[in-house]
């Protein structure tokens, strides 16, 4: 930057002083921070705060307001090289009009990236637990820019190396009726990678989006990694929307600590819960023995209003008002009057709570609109985001951890595999934790015993074994105590913490 580019200070400039501005207001005039809240909003009370420098050179980056992203050529070399980021996703082959042969395909992003975390740095621990955020939603909704949002708090594009992120979509032309991303692209999070807890952002391509427009231009792909042939259980051959609405969403909504759902209009939140709800219950109901839940985060990204108290200290008051806002639905929608009657759910937050561990809606402003739609209150609210995802993710990992279904990068390389095998054979039968965590792992404490041994008796029902299994359960108790040496008290002591 050169003394040409630097502004200075409007106010300053005629008291004959040469201060750098740091505020643009909405007249477009540029202020120091000190003449920007003494002298002119007192003069222009209805002016508002623009972005600072800082912001806007934030906000371009990410919004892909540079000259990378918004030449044509630039445009499609960023695709190009986009294409490493692909994590997983449907590909057909074509050997004539009526022969087609689909497969999910699971490329070698995940096991590279767990590799470089490993070995990040030299403190890196050598066992590392990866948390996984899924940004989901229609297509236009802002889920790629979100993840640069998130990926530029660390490292921005002055950092060494362009930042791996995605390419956000375009808000005019043609290209912007379609989805930008295609299949499921995976991203590191740079402020937790090499870390106990590496985090990874996987962006999803948006629903009812079409043919992406990363399609055009990403075509090797899916030549590396592995392959499973999808069957069909009607025989119909799987296609693009069959993928984006049941394949995608049972694998993110298995292995997700949190899922983001992003929209635009606030004035559909009751369509968008009925979405949001239909598809964590393609999850969910193929699913069993999922005790840790992943967390769900509804964005509302951009929308046409703004409310301060959405941005205000009270991070909870936009959860409130989408709970007050579609909460006669329950009664009004069918589909959610049928989910509600099976459980025996009273209200909404009943429903959200069957397939999630938490519930929270954020809002972030619509760039330009009225306002709030300016950097300086964009980024504050990524910021809010990011540390919501992590509150969110280590919570659920806690909840993994205690019920033996944490895994750590060695070991979820494997149970993708399992799942990924699963998913393709098109089968009405649901995904098992617990048969993954039996081949995982080995039980060491007294409870993880005794609860594989009943898992195992108990695999075809209750039935007659019930008593059979007590009595031998109770045999050993009683066995072990004999051996024990100490007094009543201490023997139960014993059995109470599993050390038998």
């Amino acid at each position: 930057m050169t003394a040409k580019d630097i502004k200075t200070c409007s106010i300053c400039e005629i008291r004959g002083f040469s201060r750098a501005s740091s505020v643009r207001c909405s007249c477009t005039c540029q202020f120091c921070e000190e003449c920007f809240r003494t002298f002119h909003l007192c003069q222009y009370p209805t002016h508002k705060r623009g972005g600072t420098s800082r912001t806007d050179k934030a906000w371009a980056w990410i919004s892909g307001n540079i000259s990378s992203l918004t030449e044509s050529t630039s445009r499609v070399a960023s695709f190009e090289q986009d294409q490493k980021t692909k994590w997983f996703g449907l590909h057909v082959e074509k050997s004539s009009e009526d022969d087609r042969v689909t497969r999910l395909i699971e490329t070698t992003r995940f096991s590279r990236l767990v590799d470089d975390s490993l070995h990040h740095a030299e403190d890196s621990p050598p066992r590392q637990f990866p948390s996984i955020t899924s940004f989901v939603g229609e297509t236009g909704s802002g889920k790629s820019t979100l993840i640069r949002s998130l990926i530029y708090r660390t490292t921005g594009p002055d950092s060494a190396g362009d930042p791996e992120a995605p390419v956000p979509g375009v808000r005019s032309g043609l290209d912007s009726c379609l989805a930008t991303t295609g299949e499921v692209n995976l991203y590191p999070d740079p402020s937790t990678f090499g870390t106990k807890h590496p985090h990874f952002l996987a962006d999803c391509e948006g629903m009812l989006g079409g043919e992406p427009v990363a399609a055009q231009h990403q075509r090797d792909w899916f030549k590396e990694g592995r392959k499973y042939l999808l069957e069909s259980k009607d025989g119909k051959p799987v296609d693009r929307k069959t993928a984006v609405m049941t394949i995608y969403p049972r694998f993110l909504y298995i292995f997700s600590d949190v899922i983001c759902m992003v929209t635009r209009n606030q004035k559909t939140w009751a369509d968008s819960a009925v979405k949001l709800l239909e598809w964590s219950r393609v999850g969910a109901h193929n699913t069993i023995n999922q005790y840790a839940l992943p967390a769900i985060i509804i964005v509302l990204n951009g929308p046409t209003c703004e409310n301060a108290t959405w941005i205000s200290e009270d991070q909870d008051a936009v959860t409130r008002d989408f709970f007050t806002a579609i909460e006669k639905e329950i009664n009004e929608n069918a589909t959610l009057r049928e989910m509600a009657k099976q459980h025996g759910d009273k209200n909404m937050m009943e429903l959200f709570q069957r397939n999630f561990s938490s519930v929270y809606v954020h809002y972030i402003p619509l760039e330009g609109f009225q306002t709030l739609g300016n950097s300086y209150t964009i980024i504050p609210q990524i910021d809010r985001l990011a540390q919501r995802i992590l509150k969110h993710s280590t919570e659920v990992q806690k909840q993994r951890q205690k019920t033996w279904t944490l895994f750590d990068s060695k070991e979820l390389s494997v149970v993708f595999d399992y799942a990924f095998k699963h998913l393709a054979k098109g089968k009405d039968r649901p995904f098992d934790f617990n048969q993954c965590r039996q081949q995982m792992t080995l039980p060491v404490t007294t409870e993880g015993n005794f609860a594989e041994f009943i898992s195992h008796c108990f695999k075809n029902g209750l039935g007659d074994v019930f008593h059979a299994v007590a009595a031998v359960m109770g045999f050993c108790i009683v066995r072990n105590s004999l051996k024990v040496q100490g007094t009543s008290k201490s023997i139960i002591s014993i059995h109470s913490s599993g050390n038998l």
